[in-house]
């Protein structure tokens, strides 16, 4: 039996919120205040790309983390200074029988700034 490694990269995790102080609804990126996430980074097939693009969504990257269930739609990932948009996260377990999550990620569709 293997561990999985996630060597690919690390994440920090955001979550979105809007600041309503202003005369219109700000996007702002809260941070979770976790250490850095280290994934692995998974394929994306044409057909799903496709499927996304037809949709509007451009799919930047899927990766998978270990187990956490505290990422939802509602996150941001940042890696290497890009910002990412949880559009999906499934909990799986991986062939070796490792519980992860696997996260979708695509372009985010607003301007949102770090707090």
């Amino acid at each position: 039996m293997r561990v999985p490694e996630y060597t690919d990269g690390a994440l920090e995790l955001y979550e979105i919120t809007q600041d309503e102080s202003k005369d219109y609804p700000e996007v702002i990126l809260k941070p979770k205040n976790m250490s850095p996430i280290w994934y692995r980074e998974i394929s994306v097939f044409d057909r799903l790309k496709y499927e996304f693009n037809q949709g509007g969504k451009e799919i930047t990257m899927k990766i998978r983390v270990p187990k956490y269930k505290g990422i939802s739609s509602n996150n941001v990932c940042v890696i290497d200074g890009i910002k990412h948009k949880v559009f999906n996260a499934t909990h799986v377990t991986s062939k070796e029988g490792f519980p992860e999550t696997e996260l979708t990620l695509v372009s985010p569709e607003e301007e949102m700034r770090i707090q």
